[in-house]
């Protein structure tokens, strides 16, 4: 009975896997196997996002660390790593939600809100990195940020928002 039980448990698991990446949805390759099951044992679309959040806080925590105490090339790289969760984060709530669904607006939601509140976090360890590591960072940092303001837009205009005010701002 156990045998049976364990491979339908890595069939279901394969098949989870297969379906994330078919959608073109691909966790960072730099994540531990621990961190990529808390976030792959995540099925419904909100709590998925919120797991990959909770790891990536944890990365920008440690490269702000890092940055602090001068190990700026693997605080250079947690920022990177950071930055690929969001634009996981972003994808996957994209392309397993439908447009202007409930579970898109919570997933959209929390991704605004959440990089909102690492924002400070987020710019005080672009300060603390030297400037042979900042032009790189700059790029994720940049990254977050449009994350941030395109979750807001189809929150706010359903995806039309900031586009119209750009816009306007242009005649």
């Amino acid at each position: 009975m156990r045998p049976k039980l364990l491979s339908l448990l890595l069939v279901m698991l394969a098949c989870e896997v297969a379906l994330a990446q078919q959608a073109g949805v691909r966790l960072p390759a730099e994540l531990s196997e621990e961190e990529t099951q808390v976030i792959l044992k995540q099925r419904k679309p909100k709590p998925h996002v919120e797991a990959a959040f909770k790891i990536s806080d944890t990365r920008l925590n440690t490269a702000l660390q890092q940055a602090r105490s001068q190990q700026y090339r693997e605080s250079a790289q947690n920022l990177d790593l950071y930055a690929e969760l969001l634009s996981y984060a972003d994808s996957y709530a994209r392309r397993t939600t439908q447009p202007m669904s409930k579970d898109r607006n919570q997933c959209l939601k929390v991704i605004e809100q959440k990089i909102f509140k690492q924002t400070m976090t987020l710019d005080t360890v672009l300060r603390e990195l030297p400037l042979a590591f900042r032009e790189a960072s700059e790029r994720s940092v940049g990254l977050v940020k449009k994350i941030r303001l395109r979750a807001l837009d189809e929150l706010l205009g359903g995806g039309s928002f900031l586009n119209s005010s750009v816009d306007s701002s242009q005649d």
